[in-house]
């Protein structure tokens, strides 16, 4: 439901020595997620703490990252997940979305298929930038920017406002 194993926020770690992360997702992850940031020699920058992003996200973080979440919910549930988060930046925390970015138009993306897949099965939805933008403006949010990567996905980063 959240950080999953720690494998993302482990990967990113290990290519930079100062920060240090937290993966919140529900508790029968925790082992799972503690064995993999042991396996990768993170346990002294990286913890797990069980929660519900429904619920809350924990307080007090510089960068909050979500990797492939919003995609798999509703408006109303995604609208949810992003007040709990709103309310837990400080007024300089940023937040960071990495999900397929649509492109504008009929241009083919491999976003475009797992759209339907996620449409008809989970009841979430890819986006483009601008509706990511409206999106999160409903959240209390303004998009910064959307970074490409070599991969199909990208990097949506926004402050609130």
């Amino acid at each position: 439901m959240g950080g999953a194993t720690g494998n993302f926020i482990a990967t990113i770690l290990a290519q930079h020595a100062g920060p240090a992360g937290l993966v919140v997702d529900l508790a029968h992850n925790e082992a799972g997620a503690k064995g993999l940031i042991a396996a990768r020699g993170m346990t002294e920058r990286v913890s797990f703490q069980p929660g519900n992003f429904f619920e809350s996200i924990p307080a007090g973080h510089d960068v909050y990252i979500m990797s492939h979440i919003i995609h798999d919910w509703s408006e109303e549930q995604c609208l949810t997940i992003l007040g709990n988060c709103r309310r837990a930046m400080g007024p300089n925390s940023r937040l960071l979305i990495v999900e397929m970015v649509l492109p504008e138009g009929n241009t083919f993306h491999p976003g475009k298929v797992l759209d339907m897949v996620m449409l008809t099965v989970p009841g979430g939805e890819e986006r483009t930038a601008t509706e990511y933008g409206k999106l999160l403006a409903k959240a209390g949010f303004r998009v910064e920017r959307v970074v490409p990567t070599a991969s199909a996905v990208g990097i949506v980063e926004a402050f609130a406002v």
